[in-house]
């Protein structure tokens, strides 16, 4: 791996990871490998003061390499074929460094080319400087996201020079998508369609409430990413998920049939309760472990799925059996969906979606 890079900054870097989620059956698909800089006086850096110093500093292109270098080593000790996404700026691919550094990251981490996913803005698709170096990475393999769908979407037709795989819709949009007369609905429902038609598959970033989900999955969204699913995660955290077998399955809505926010804290609360009666995959430490995402849960997060399958149908059964309604806490016949059904990322890396109820495949 790369050498610590020297931005002219105390602290150091540090990259966390935010999974990505099948919207038809919950299952994780991967993660995005999201940059941090701790200052040892100024707390965390984000991302938005971070880059725009590098680049205007000349430390870009070695930040980049990092990055990359940090992420296909750790997707590479993963224990699953999941997909790896790291953001990549029009600024980098202007350099002609971009495909050589995640050639170089993919080499010296043993990474399967596709299982990289290179996520782009809709700037770096149109831009002549930004050309060559898209192509270097699609033909190495490298699957290609372009990022911010809906903030200037004008560009779709261009993306298909460049074999674009994936669309991510703009946190924006997801975030006024359970407004009433507003127009996020209308903008993500023709993003979806349009991609679809295209074969293109559409992740939704933000999603912060079980509405968003519902309304996401009503509209044929494929994948989700967000603190409602689970905030970022350390990297040994992030391999935890990877060892689980099957692989974690993350709730789609509240544990009950609302889709209140305000059910959040109960329903955690009978997870945990019903979680203490099965076997703990991490030997009694994960609860604790995972606290803090809990924690986050009354937030109107719905946290990290356990894997405990057997804890939510416990919970379904106990709701069954006090009287309150054989449905109040029935869950979703998508949670116990058998494998060969799943939609999960193919050895390929790519995010196949199962369009269901007719879409095609």
């Amino acid at each position: 791996m790369r050498p610590r890079p020297e931005l002219g900054l105390d602290g150091d870097p540090e990259l966390v990871f935010q999974p990505a989620v099948d919207l038809a059956t919950g299952r994780l698909l991967g993660f995005e490998a999201l940059l941090r800089w701790n200052d040892p006086d100024l707390g965390p850096i984000p991302p938005s003061v971070l880059i725009p110093w590098a680049e205007a500093n000349g430390h870009m292109v070695d930040l980049n390499a990092w990055v990359l270098s940090e992420a296909c080593a750790a997707a590479a000790s993963w224990q699953a074929d999941l997909q790896l996404a790291v953001n990549c700026s029009v600024f980098q691919l202007r350099q002609h460094e971009a495909a050589t550094a995640a050639a170089a990251a993919i080499e010296e981490s043993g990474l399967n080319p596709d299982r990289l996913t290179i996520e782009i803005t809709e700037t770096s698709v149109t831009d002549d400087g930004a050309a060559a170096d898209l192509h270097a990475m699609s033909r190495l393999g490298i699957q290609l996201t372009v990022d911010d769908i809906g903030s200037d979407w004008s560009t779709i037709e261009s993306m298909q020079q460049f074999s674009i795989k994936t669309m991510k819709i703009d946190g924006s949009l997801i975030a006024g998508l359970a407004d009433t007369g507003g127009v996020s609905r209308a903008m993500v429902e023709t993003i979806i369609h349009v991609s679809h038609s295209l074969g293109i598959c559409t992740v939704a970033e933000s999603v912060e409430t079980a509405r968003q989900v519902k309304i996401l999955r009503e509209l044929g969204a494929d994948v989700g990413q967000g603190y409602f699913f689970a905030k970022p995660l350390a990297v040994e955290d992030a391999l935890m998920l990877t060892t689980m077998d099957p692989l974690p399955v993350f709730p789609l809505t509240n544990l009950g049939d609302d889709v209140d926010d305000d059910d959040d804290v109960d329903d955690v609360d009978d997870v945990r309760d019903a979680g203490a009666e099965v076997d703990n995959r991490y030997g009694g430490d994960g609860p604790d472990r995972f606290e803090d995402s809990t924690d986050a849960m009354a937030g109107g997060e719905a946290g990290i799925a356990a894997e405990v399958i057997g804890a939510l149908d416990a919970v379904s059964e106990a709701g069954a059996g006090s009287g309150g309604g054989a449905d109040e806490f029935t869950l979703t016949e998508d949670m116990h969906v058998e494998a060969a059904d799943l939609s999960l990322v193919s050895k390929k890396g790519r995010l196949l979606a199962s369009f269901r109820k007719g879409k095609p495949a």
